[in-house]
C-alpha cells in the first residue's frame, strides 16, 4: 500500500519529518507500506481541504493519506474545526445532484395515478419509487494514540484519510505514531467493510424542490404543512420588502433631502453660491447673513460650526417650548415636520443665547448629520486625536461671533435604573458657587482632560445628543466662551485622556471598577484637586438651595426617528414615589425597553407588586461579538415607582476570533 503524509503546521515551516524521512520510510516498509512523499500544509481548514483534494485527485493517488500534527484536543473539537470542510467535500464528491426534472416526473406520476383511481397504499408505493439514496460520510475513530488523544479516519474519492494528533501530545515518537496510524487505518476499514463497504453510509432522501414556483408558490398537490410554509415565506418576503423600502426611504431619500435643505440655508448664511454639505466643515471666517436668515425664520437665533465635522447649522429657539413639547425636535428651520429636526435651544435656557449656559440639542442621525458627529470626540474612551484637531466650537449670534473652547466631553444616563442622574440641562444658576459646582461636575466626568481654564465669570455652551454606549445614553460636549482679548487657540499638546472619568453606575456594573467620589467644587478646590480654576474664589460662603432635579433620574421619554439611531428628547423630570393608600389602589407604570430603546412591554402594576418581564430580548451580533442576555438592570419584584427597565447584554467574542 502506498502512503503519503500531509504534515500540517501553523506557519508552514520545516517540521520534524524533514530529518527522519528515511527512518520513517524504513519503518513503514516493515509493515508493508511504501511512503511515496511528504507534503506540507498550513493548519487552516481551507488549506487542509485543498491539499487533501490535490492528493486524492492525482492520477497516481496513494492508498492512504495521513494528516499529521492536525489534532490538539482529547475530544473531537480539533477534528471538527480543521477537517469538517474536508469531510463535507468527500461527501459531495460521492453524490450526484438530483435530476432537474425530478419533481416534474414525480408530480406527473402521482397525478396520473390519482386520475386512474389509485388507492392510498398504491400512492405510497409510488412515492417510495421516487425516494433517492445518497452516500453519507462515515468518520471512524482510530482509538487512543497516547495520553487520551485520539485519531480519526474517513474515505475521500477512494483514498483512506487518517487524521492524527500531534506526536508530542501523545508522548510517543513521531515515527511510531505514523506507523500506528497506517496499521489502524487499514484495520478500521477492513473491519467495517461489511457495514460500510466503501467507507460511506446510505441515506434515503427526497430532494428539496427547485425553482421559484416549486419552492415558494403554493401549488396543487402541496401538503397543508407545505402550503403553510410557503405562505409564511411569502409573508416574510413582503415584510422584508416593506422594511427595505422604509429603510431606503429613511436612510437614503430623507438623508438626501436633509442635505439639500441644509445646503440651501448654508448658502444663504455664508453668502456663497454653493456649499458642499457632504464635506466636513473646515471652518470659515465669513460673516453670517442674519438679515436673510431672519426673513426665513425669525426663530433662528444662532449659527454653530465645528471644524472637521458636518456641523454647520442654524440654531433655533422656540420660546413656548416646555418639558412636554420641543417644537424643533421634529421640525426643520422652515417650520415643516422633519424627523431630522433642527439644532435648538433647550427650554430651560429662559434667556435664550444670553443664558449663562446655552444648552443645544440635536439628533444623532445615522448619516452623521445634525449632532451625529459629536461621537467623534469619543465613545467609552475619549478620542484624543480628534479633540486635538477640533478643540473649539464657533457659535455666532446676531449680537456677534464667538469661539468656545471645549472643557468637557462626557457620557451620561437618562434612566433611573442606570444610576444617579446628573442634570446637565441647566440654563442659569442660583449664584457663582452653583455655577462652579456645575463646571466641576462636567469636568470630573470628562473623557478628556482639556487644557482650558474656567472661572465664575465665563459663559458656557453645552451640546447634547443621543448615544448608545448604554440604553438611552447621552453624549455631551461643554465649552466655555473665549474671553475678551483672549486667543482662541488651545494648547492641545497638554491634553490627556482622563483614565478616572466619572460614569453612571451602569458602567461599573458592566466593566468593573469603583466609581470615583463626587464632591463639590469648594471641597475639591480646598483639597488641591483642581488646577483649572482661575477665578477669585470669593463665593465659598454662598448658599445653594436644593432643587428637585439635582440628583434624581427619571424615565426619559424619547421620540425616535425612523432614520435616526438616536435623538435628543430631554423630558427629564424627578421621579415621584407613589405611596400606598387605603382609599384606592395605586398603579404604577413599568416599561421594559430593548437595547435600542424600543419598547418591549408597558404595564400597569399595583404598588408593591411585581412586574412581569417580557420574553428575553435579543441584541443582533456585530462583526466580532455575539450578545447574550444576562438579565434586567433593575429589580422589579417590588414596584414602588414608575420604572423604565433596560436589558443587560454580555458581549461574547465570536469563535473565529478567539485565540486558540
Amino acid at each position: 500500500m502506498y502512503i503519503e503524509i500531509l504534515s500540517v503546521t501553523k506557519n508552514s515551516v520545516a517540521d520534524k519529518f524533514d530529518e527522519k524521512t528515511d527512518e520513517l520510510r524504513e519503518r513503514l516498509l516493515r509493515y508493508g507500506y511504501s511512503l511515496t512523499d511528504i507534503k506540507k500544509a498550513e493548519l487552516k481548514p481551507i488549506k487542509i481541504k485543498n491539499a487533501v483534494e490535490t492528493l486524492v485527485s492525482a492520477q497516481e493517488k496513494p492508498d492512504i493519506v495521513i494528516v499529521a500534527n492536525a489534532l490538539s484536543s482529547k475530544n473531537n473539537s480539533s477534528f471538527k474545526k480543521y477537517l469538517l470542510d474536508t469531510v463535507a467535500a468527500a461527501e459531495r464528491a460521492e453524490n450526484k445532484p438530483a435530476p432537474k426534472d425530478y419533481w416534474k416526473k414525480r408530480n406527473k406520476a402521482l397525478r396520473t395515478a390519482k386520475k386512474n383511481g389509485a388507492s392510498k397504499e398504491e400512492l405510497k408505493e409510488l412515492e417510495k419509487k421516487f425516494i433517492l439514496c445518497r452516500k453519507k460520510s462515515k468518520v471512524f475513530s482510530m482509538g487512543d494514540f497516547g495520553n487520551g488523544y485520539k485519531g480519526y479516519c474517513f474515505m475521500y474519492k477512494g483514498v483512506r484519510i487518517a487524521v492524527i494528533p500531534k506526536a508530542e501530545l501523545t508522548g510517543e515518537n513521531v515515527n511510531d505514531v505514523i506507523s500506528l496510524a497506517a496499521v489502524r487505518t487499514e484495520e478500521v476499514f477492513n473491519n467495517s467493510a461489511q457495514d460500510y463497504p466503501d467507507g460511506f453510509g446510505r441515506l434515503e432522501y427526497v430532494p428539496e424542490k427547485t425553482g421559484f414556483v416549486n419552492r415558494f408558490i403554493p401549488i396543487r398537490g402541496d401538503s397543508g404543512k407545505e402550503i403553510g410554509r410557503k405562505c409564511a415565506v411569502i409573508a416574510s418576503f413582503l415584510v422584508f420588502v416593506t422594511a427595505l423600502s422604509l429603510l431606503l426611504y429613511n436612510m437614503v431619500f430623507l438623508s438626501v433631502k436633509n442635505t439639500q435643505l441644509n445646503g440651501e440655508i448654508q448658502k444663504i448664511a455664508h453668502g456663497v453660491e454653493s456649499v458642499d454639505t457632504g464635506k466636513e466643515n473646515k471652518g470659515s471666517d465669513d460673516m453670517i447673513n442674519w438679515k436673510n436668515l431672519k426673513e426665513i425664520n425669525d426663530e433662528i437665533v444662532g449659527w454653530i460650526q465645528i471644524d472637521n465635522t458636518v456641523i454647520d447649522y442654524p440654531v433655533l429657539w422656540h420660546k413656548s417650548d416646555d418639558r412636554t413639547s420641543q417644537y424643533y425636535l421634529k421640525h426643520n428651520y422652515r417650520g415643516n415636520f422633519d424627523t431630522y429636526g433642527s439644532i435648538f435651544v433647550d427650554y430651560r435656557c429662559e434667556k435664550g443665547t444670553d443664558s449663562k449656559n446655552v444648552v443645544l440639542h440635536g439628533h444623532h442621525m445615522n448619516d452623521g448629520s445634525m449632532f451625529g458627529n459629536l461621537m467623534k470626540y469619543g465613545s467609552t474612551s475619549g478620542n484624543l486625536d480628534f479633540y486635538k484637531e477640533s478643540p473649539t466650537i464657533e457659535f455666532d449670534t446676531p449680537e456677534g461671533n464667538a469661539d468656545y473652547k471645549i472643557i468637557s466631553v462626557f457620557k451620561t444616563n437618562t434612566l433611573s435604573s442606570q444610576g444617579e442622574f446628573f442634570n446637565y440641562m441647566v440654563g442659569d444658576f442660583q449664584n457663582e458657587k452653583d455655577f462652579m459646582n456645575y463646571v466641576y461636575n462636567v469636568r470630573i466626568r470628562s473623557l478628556i482632560n482639556c487644557p482650558v481654564d474656567v472661572n465664575e465669570d465665563d459663559q458656557l455652551l453645552t451640546l447634547s445628543t443621543c448615544s448608545y454606549e448604554f440604553t438611552e445614553f447621552r453624549t455631551v460636549v461643554v465649552a466655555r466662551k473665549v474671553r475678551d482679548g483672549e486667543s482662541s487657540k488651545v494648547n492641545v499638546s497638554q491634553a490627556t485622556l482622563n483614565k478616572n472619568a466619572v460614569w453612571p453606575q451602569v458602567y461599573y456594573t458592566r466593566y468593573g471598577g469603583t466609581r470615583p467620589e463626587v464632591k463639590d467644587f469648594c471641597t475639591a478646590y480646598d483639597a488641591g484637586q483642581i488646577d483649572w480654576y482661575t477665578g477669585d474664589y470669593d463665593f465659598k460662603d454662598q448658599e445653594i438651595k436644593e432643587t428637585s432635579t439635582s440628583s434624581t433620574a427619571s424615565s426619559t421619554s424619547k421620540s425616535k426617528s425612523n432614520n435616526s439611531s438616536g435623538q435628543s428628547n430631554n423630558n427629564t423630570q424627578a421621579t415621584t414615589k407613589a405611596q400606598p393608600t387605603t382609599q384606592a389602589k395605586v398603579y404604577l407604570t413599568v416599561k421594559f425597553i430593548n437595547y435600542d430603546g424600543s419598547t418591549l412591554s408597558t404595564q400597569k402594576v399595583e404598588y408593591g407588586k411585581a412586574a412581569k418581564a417580557p420574553e428575553n430580548p435579543v441584541k443582533p451580533s456585530d462583526e466580532y461579538y455575539d450578545y447574550v442576555f444576562k438579565g434586567w438592570q433593575l429589580d422589579f419584584s417590588n414596584v414602588t415607582q414608575n420604572m423604565t427597565i433596560a436589558p443587560d447584554f454580555e458581549p461574547v467574542l465570536k469563535e473565529q476570533y478567539r485565540q486558540t
